[in-house]
């Protein structure tokens, strides 16, 4: 969401009109489910998607329309073959969309965007909420009303009732990557790019240059042993361990072990994996704590090359943090 805030901010600050697309309700199957986002201005979509096909056609034909106008407003789609009205997609589900023109003249739009911003650096949870017709949106730090991470509430204002659109913002965890080797040069750019916070760490400080993993937050040359005199462990963080061998991996799974991390992944062929779950258990810790750990680690694509490899692992994170959040797609 910080790229989109920012995306949106800049285009206001140019003087250009845009509008915001949300997926505010989906049922049956759909391409992208709720809480799908994206920008469009007079030139048609410029970030983000909620699906593609005839519905992203159909939405961004609308948006540019509507941008530069006082419009925002939830327009129904049906993404059946064609018959009785449908879009001619074989999903065969319904959308609700919410349209909402950021014009750029509009000071208070803004300074929401500002506040969004700020809780997006800041890693402070929040809940946008979206209003279906009249008002702005607003970012509130608590919400009552409703349950789920995505919601509708219905709000009483000014005499009339008026729907919103509500759904939580929670940074769950950072991603910590021990080893700073090709797969960590190969992995942190894409989960940069999915939205996951990294760090890299490694013993050496030639593998711990900024400049070689786009998209990082931090680097640090750590001594592997030490690790727990400098990292302070969440329930929420990632703990993805690439080092350059079972020695390292040994000293990090010892540490990671102790802590109340949501995930630990183990790089390694099943052989070396292996001999340091043994070395483990020899030491003390029980086959239940060691069943913590995903090694090898990542989704079994028969990933090879350190980019693919990457990528396995990148999908694990994806499924983890989608479990975490209560979002695992049941329509397939």
């Amino acid at each position: 969401m910080k790229t989109l805030y920012q995306l949106l901010l800049d285009r206001w600050n140019q003087n250009c009109d845009t509008v915001l697309i949300t997926i505010v309700e989906g049922n049956g199957s759909i391409p992208r489910t709720t809480g799908a986002y994206m920008a469009a201005d007079q030139t048609g979509r410029i970030y983000g998607t909620i699906g593609g096909g005839n519905l992203e056609y159909q939405a961004v034909k609308k948006a540019i329309t509507l941008a530069g106008k006082d419009a925002h407003f939830v327009e129904d789609f049906d993404l059946g073959t064609g018959e009785n009205g449908g879009l001619g997609m074989i999903c065969g589900g319904k959308v609700k969309v919410l349209f909402y023109s950021v014009k750029s003249k509009d000071t208070k739009i803004a300074s929401f965007l500002k506040e969004a911003l700020k809780m997006e650096e800041e890693k402070k949870p929040y809940w946008l909420l979206l209003p279906f017709s009249k008002g702005y949106p607003k970012i509130e730090s608590h919400l009552e009303e409703g349950r789920g991470h995505c919601r509708i509430l219905e709000k009483y204002e000014n005499d009339e009732t008026q729907k919103i659109y509500a759904e939580e913002f929670n940074f769950d965890g950072k991603v910590y990557i021990f080893g700073g080797g090709h797969l960590a040069q190969e992995l942190v750019p894409v989960l940069s790019h999915l939205g996951f916070w990294c760090m890299v760490m490694d013993d050496r400080e030639e593998y711990t240059a900024p400049n070689l993993f786009p998209g990082v937050q931090e680097t640090k040359t750590v001594d592997f042993t030490l690790l727990s005199d400098i990292l302070e462990v969440k329930k929420e963080d990632y703990l993805v361990v690439v080092t350059r061998g079972h020695s390292c991996d040994a000293d990090v799974e010892r540490f990671a072990l102790r802590t109340p991390a949501s995930y630990i992944g183990v790089v390694g062929s099943k052989r070396k994996t292996q001999y340091v779950r043994e070395k483990l258990l020899a030491e003390g810790f029980t086959n239940e704590e060691l069943d913590r750990v995903h090694a090898p680690i990542g989704i079994d694509i028969a990933s090879e090359t350190p980019a693919e490899i990457a990528i396995s692992i990148a999908a694990q994170l994806i499924q983890i943090r989608a479990e975490k959040a209560g979002l695992r797609r049941k329509n397939k």
